[in-house]
């Protein structure tokens, strides 16, 4: 509750006397200038793309192996961006230095495509599920990003949004581990303490990278009662 009131109060304050500037070059006035804007490449551009996980690949081969381990469970990621550029300094502002309004407004561009990455899958779906931080880094961060993005697809779906999820541990930064080094970090990291679950979960994180941490999570989701997890991204990242 506290954690919630501090938010609101920063948030509050924030909006009542922060100008926004360009996530990418400090243009004033904007969270992303339009030439910014015209920098990110949306993954829909690329000739080819992993079916099932979204990375872009030299050559149209189905599947690629990033996603090969992955449980049948995890049916498919989909992100709108490759992790790069404007987008990748934007995404920093927020998680490192707390602009919670610059994530509210990637929530809003990610929501905006949110019915086209999701397709058919759209009528599956039961609820919306962010990738929780553990609270002492929410504490710390004072917002939880993937929730700021999960809120504004809950709401572009007419979705209910979940905060079951849980992150049993404080699990160190992905940043700079190796594929394995990833995996070994997050495994059995998750648990799902609200109602019991059903049906396609929606789940949200801001990054996928080797899909370490949506499969921990999703794996708890499934524990819950989820019979398949749909992942939803701001970006995805090329390779590690």
């Amino acid at each position: 509750m506290l954690t919630q009131v501090i938010s609101w109060l920063v948030t509050t304050v924030e909006r009542a006397v922060f100008v926004p500037t360009c996530g990418g070059c400090g243009w004033p006035g904007v969270w992303l200038c339009d030439r910014c804007l015209r920098e990110l490449r949306p993954l829909c551009e690329f000739a080819h793309r992993c079916q099932r996980c979204d990375r872009p690949l030299a050559r149209d081969c189905g599947c690629c192996p990033d996603c090969s381990t992955w449980p049948p469970f995890l049916v498919q990621a989909r992100a709108l961006y490759l992790y790069e550029g404007p987008l990748r300094a934007a995404l920093h502002r927020v998680k490192y230095s707390g602009e919670r309004r610059r994530g509210e407004f990637l929530g809003e561009l990610l929501a905006s495509s949110a019915d086209v990455l999701v397709g058919d899958q759209r009528a599956t779906l039961r609820c919306v599920v962010p990738v929780p931080l553990h609270q002492a880094r929410l504490r710390q961060r004072g917002f939880n990003q993937s929730w700021l993005l999960a809120a504004a697809i809950a709401r572009k779906l007419a979705l209910p949004l979940e905060a079951g999820l849980v992150r049993l541990r404080a699990t160190e930064a992905q940043v700079g581990r190796d594929r394995a080094g990833r995996w070994e970090n997050v495994t059995g990291a998750f648990a799902w303490i609200g109602q019991p679950l059903e049906g396609t979960v929606l789940l949200i994180d801001d990054v996928v990278t080797t899909g370490a941490t949506v499969t921990a999570a999703s794996e708890a989701l499934v524990r819950a009662g989820a019979s398949a997890v749909i992942v939803l991204a701001l970006a995805r990242a090329a390779a590690i």
